[in-house]
């Protein structure tokens, strides 16, 4: 379990809407960030079309939305941890009207429950 529940929690929401956006066009662009831009500069690598910027600028691009999905990715277990303990505790002690919002929830209950206290 994480020692600062809040900062996962915010971290978590943060990556959401970079990782998971509801706009397709931002969906697109993440994607082209992911897959087709690396290979389109692969292939032009290895036909010799491109130069060292084109392949530096997709290999990092490439790099910071794939080390922000892994990321993503891990904290969402985390959140499912924080969830299960907040279940386990006797579920959340406080309440959200936007769903959005759950994830700090789920780290009110686990500092809650470190705390010891259930009120």
């Amino acid at each position: 379990m994480t020692k600062h529940p809040f900062v996962t929690a915010e971290r978590y929401m943060q990556l959401r809407k970079l990782c998971i956006s509801p706009s397709w066009g931002d969906t697109a662009i993440r994607l082209n960030e992911m897959f087709l831009a690396p290979m389109i500069a692969i292939y032009c690598a290895l036909t010799g079309d491109t130069d060292i910027f084109m392949l530096g600028s997709a290999a990092m691009t490439a790099y910071r939305a794939w080390t922000e999905w892994l990321e993503f990715d891990e904290l969402r277990f985390e959140l499912q941890r924080m969830y299960l303990v907040t279940m386990a505790s006797g579920g959340p002690q406080i309440v959200t009207n936007d769903p959005a919002y759950m994830p700090y929830v789920f780290a009110d209950a686990v500092v809650r429950l470190k705390s010891g206290s259930r009120a």
